[in-house]
């Protein structure tokens, strides 16, 4: 009986899903350090607005925390997915965030895990096109609120997989989209593929290997309701139709924000991550050439449209893993697996790799000291004391990726510029911090300002100049930050 509970329990599938379960350990480990850190520069900023937001139980419509937009109406767009980590905070401190984060993407990629072997059937292929996600969503992974809004990709995506099953669930869609608009605009990217699901259906045919099925009058009248009633939940949000705009804001409005921020940046395939790509592309690619298998329409637009958007912007690889990943496991099985026997299962083997894993887990958990700890890396960890005594009446232009920080650890001095890009390439603040950093009019953009300290990286270009300048004096410097302060108005 014992013999059998074991050999039940310590299967090679579950084997594999504890392995699975420990990938984003590793894929949250910082390359420096070799343990998690919190590197994201939105997520304290994110804590903030969710402070304010329960604490005075008002949405916030306008810039608070800096001085070059002061007063100037914003919105917050993810408003909703802040609070977990805000709540994690709150119990456990940075190892809270950690924690958070954690768990959505355990989620995410168990999704993945169930998306991939829904369709092929096989464990171990389905194993290794997760892991391939996770490689591609190591881009996404951290304390960020876009995590939630994969999350409620995936969940789409599998309801639509599961209504091709003749399994119609597509009712959940409708809290599913009410609920994506306030977590992170990347619903804009479900409605999008919930669209071409539905075009899929409006032809019939076969063309090569690809083949469409056209939709039952039912089905299509059903569709397009569920369409229409998605869109429409939309704008039941805090701040209505902006919210609904703001996708839009950031497609066509944005364009210095898109070529600052790296991860809007093409793929690099200099890269390991750029390398992962060609090779899983070239790999379907192959295999594709090779089986001859018919491809349904939705899934080749769904492929077509996620592969530009993630070698467009690497931001989008994590999509492209979602996608592909399903795909890449069905083209596995038979070419590169054999099917999983289940008489092979050696209980005693798995039971001690399952162990490791989860040693593995446990140990790679982090502390909130340990976090902190490795904070002062990339924040100006040490030098806020000094910020505080000497900068505490005078304007601060401050590295853009150290606006948040600021914002939550030094609430009594606004700065000039944080992650919040829409804002401050709106009201040009983001287009004179390029100048200044690049070195074009540095000092006329630091007197138009009213700059009295400035608090930067030490290796940046600006700092060089200004400590050759008898009009700035190095207050302080470690090998993370450099304070200078102005020595005559």
């Amino acid at each position: 009986m014992r013999s059998s509970a074991w050999s039940r329990f310590f299967t090679f599938p579950a084997m594999l899903i504890t392995a699975l379960c420990v990938s984003p350990f590793i894929a949250s480990l910082d390359v420096q350090q070799g343990a998690p850190v919190i590197r994201d520069p939105d997520i304290w900023w994110h804590l903030r607005n969710a402070e304010t937001l329960l604490s005075t139980h008002h949405f916030i419509r306008t810039d608070s925390y800096s001085f070059t937009t002061q007063g100037q109406p914003w919105i917050n767009p993810e408003w909703l997915a802040e609070i977990p980590y805000y709540f994690g905070y709150r119990l456990l401190g940075d190892r809270g965030i950690f924690l958070v984060m954690l768990i959505a993407v355990e989620l995410i990629v168990f999704g993945i895990f169930l998306l991939c072997y829904g369709r092929c059937g096989d464990v171990k292929a389905a194993f290794l096109a997760s892991w391939i996600a996770v490689l591609f969503a190591s881009i996404n992974i951290g304390p960020r609120t876009i995590l939630f809004g994969w999350l409620c990709f995936l969940v789409e995506i599998l309801l639509l997989e599961s209504y091709r099953k003749g399994r119609d669930r597509l009712w959940l869609l409708i809290p599913l989209f009410a609920m994506w608009i306030n977590l992170h605009g990347s619903w804009l990217i479900g409605l999008a593929f919930l669209l071409i699901f539905i075009a899929s259906g409006f032809v019939q045919g076969s063309w090569g290997s690809m083949e469409a099925v056209r939709w039952t009058l039912q089905q299509r009248n059903k569709l397009l309701a569920i369409a229409s009633i998605c869109v429409a939940v939309l704008f039941v949000n805090p701040y209505g139709w902006q919210l609904v705009a703001y996708p839009f804001d950031m497609i066509f409005r944005q364009q210095l924000n898109i070529h600052f921020v790296d991860e809007w940046h093409s793929v690099d395939f200099q890269t390991f991550q750029g390398k992962l790509v060609f090779v899983v592309f070239a790999g379907m690619f192959i295999f594709t050439l090779a089986r001859r298998r018919p491809w349904p329409l939705h899934e080749l637009l769904f492929t077509l449209v996620a592969t530009y958007a993630a070698l467009t912007h690497k931001r989008f690889l994590f999509l492209a893993g979602m996608i592909l990943g399903p795909i890449l496991a069905i083209e596995l099985v038979g070419a590169v697996f054999e099917p999983y026997d289940s008489k092979t299962n050696k209980p005693l083997l798995n039971a001690l790799f399952m162990a490791g894993y989860c040693a593995f887990a446990i140990f790679h958990i982090p502390s909130s000291a340990k976090l902190r700890s490795a904070e002062s890396q990339y924040f100006p960890v040490a030098a806020i004391p000094q910020l505080q005594s000497s900068c505490a009446n005078s304007h601060v232009f401050n590295a853009y990726e150290w606006g948040g920080y600021l914002i939550w650890n030094q609430r009594n001095i606004p700065v000039f510029i944080d992650s919040r890009t829409d804002i401050f390439e709106h009201h040009g603040v983001l287009a004179d911090y390029l100048k200044a950093m690049s070195l074009d009019n540095p000092l006329t953009v630091l007197d138009r300002y009213q700059i009295g300290c400035v608090l930067l990286q030490p290796n940046s270009q600006l700092v060089t100049l200004l400590e050759n300048s008898p009009n700035w004096h190095m207050q302080y410097l470690d090998a993370t930050a450099a304070l200078l302060v102005r020595t005559t108005r």
